[in-house]
């Protein structure tokens, strides 16, 4: 290389540095010195990296960027509105949604399907920065098997009832805590807002979407 901004670069013969290095038995164990200095600290002082993997599970972040949650409103209803921010901005392209007519007057919509490919998500977090509503956060579940593709849609009763939740806690949200948004519980089957509908719309509002979609 020639020029005013050219630099001279020493070139290194690694094979004949190699052959110039001594070798036998004992330079191998010196080799080996460091691996060996951190297995006796291990097994002196019981400080080991390792667990015991499922049974033992390692705490991650409170920002972990796990599976989704739908979140529900204090009734127990959907609090997803289906303005569709989330996958507009979804850059993996992997949420799909459908828009009904919420059938309490005081909401305008609600997703009649929301659905997220697994397999194409990249857990970048966008659609819960998205979001208005605070409706869609992330958990620090992330242990995920399936054996055919169709069980990596994940659906909306999948999304809101996460069991994982429990022993992972919430990962990514916007605020901590919710400011008006809640977890899905069984335990809560009220509904104190009425509706225009022939019948009051159930506490989880989802049960009335599956009679709709059959």
């Amino acid at each position: 290389m020639t020029g005013p901004y050219a630099v001279e670069m020493p070139v290194i013969n690694v094979t004949d540095q190699a052959r110039r290095e001594p070798s036998g038995s004992w330079r191998t164990l010196l080799a080996f010195g460091v691996t060996l200095r951190h297995l006796a600290a291990n097994l002196l002082k019981g400080d080991s990296p390792t667990i015991s993997y499922p049974e033992e599970r390692r705490p991650y972040s409170e920002r972990f960027r796990g599976t989704h949650i739908l979140t529900v409103r204090d009734d127990g209803s959907l609090k997803c509105v289906a303005c569709y921010m989330c996958a507009t901005v979804c850059p993996a392209e992997c949420i799909y949604i459908d828009a009904g007519e919420h059938p309490n007057p005081e909401i305008e919509k609600f997703p009649t399907r929301f659905d997220i490919d697994m397999l194409r998500c990249i857990y970048c977090g966008f659609c819960v920065d998205a979001c208005p509503e605070e409706a869609i956060v992330m958990s620090r579940e992330h242990h995920q098997t399936a054996a055919d593709r169709s069980e990596t849609i994940y659906s909306i009763e999948k999304l809101m009832e996460r069991p994982g939740i429990d022993s992972n806690g919430i990962g990514y949200r916007p605020n901590t805590p919710f400011l008006e948004a809640s977890l899905y519980s069984r335990s809560k089957q009220t509904c104190d807002i009425p509706s225009d509908a022939e019948e009051r719309h159930p506490s989880v509002l989802y049960e009335s979407m599956f009679r709709r979609r059959s």
